[in-house]
């Protein structure tokens, strides 16, 4: 395993990349049946010898390494993890953060447009880096959708993330999709900050994880 400054595993981010080159082939391929038959076989056979040494759980991760945005198996933004686009997040300011990704034909739900599910989960994950970027913890408790235009794929996106406000345990956000200027969806999220009992919990899972 090699390791880089910022804790990245990069043997396991080229192979999710490699993969991840794979599943979008495999999407749009218009190659001969036969090759399909032969690449198929080849990557069953890949899969058994990566299924020959499984852990039960993903890599764990200490909550130093997690703050700094170390999370390299999550499905949005985990470069080691294939299906992820994976999109890029920065920090622009208290609770303000802004990303960019590009999805591709993998996510097309409608003709040319990705998937509802996936513009709603981009903005999920988007408004949770808002609000750790003002200094605050929730879990996801409501998201709410407004498909505004179709938001197409194959094309860079730019997402902005807000954080809205804090009231005892209920944490607000906002966020949107712009392409081109255009505002193409856009969402408001209710997260709950853990109960101490729920915090103390995660933080053992994750400590179990990371000396496991």
């Amino acid at each position: 395993m090699t390791v880089a400054s910022d804790g990245t595993d990069d043997t396991a981010v080229a192979l999710a990349a490699a993969v991840r080159r794979l599943l979008h082939a495999t999407v749009v391929t218009a190659t001969d049946d036969a090759t399909q038959r032969e690449v198929a076989a080849q990557a069953a056979a890949l899969a058994d010898r990566l299924e020959r040494d499984e852990r039960e759980v993903l890599p764990g991760l200490d909550p130093e390494a997690m703050s700094k945005g170390h999370r390299p198996y999550r499905p949005v933004i985990g470069a080691a993890n294939p299906i992820a686009p994976p999109m890029q997040v920065a920090v622009v300011g208290h609770g303000e953060v802004e990303a960019h990704v590009t999805l591709g034909p993998l996510h097309e739900g409608p003709p040319n447009t990705v998937h509802g599910g996936w513009v709603a989960t981009l903005l999920d994950q988007l408004l949770g880096h808002a609000i750790a970027a003002a200094g605050v913890v929730g879990f996801t408790a409501e998201l709410t959708v407004r498909y505004r235009r179709p938001t197409p794929h194959s094309v860079p996106l730019t997402l902005y993330g807000h954080f809205v406000g804090v009231d005892g345990r209920r944490i607000d956000a906002r966020g949107e999709i712009v392409v081109d200027g255009e505002v193409t969806a856009e969402a408001t999220a209710v997260f709950i900050s853990p109960s101490d009992e729920r915090r103390q919990e995660f933080l053992a899972a994750l400590a179990a994880r990371t000396t496991g």
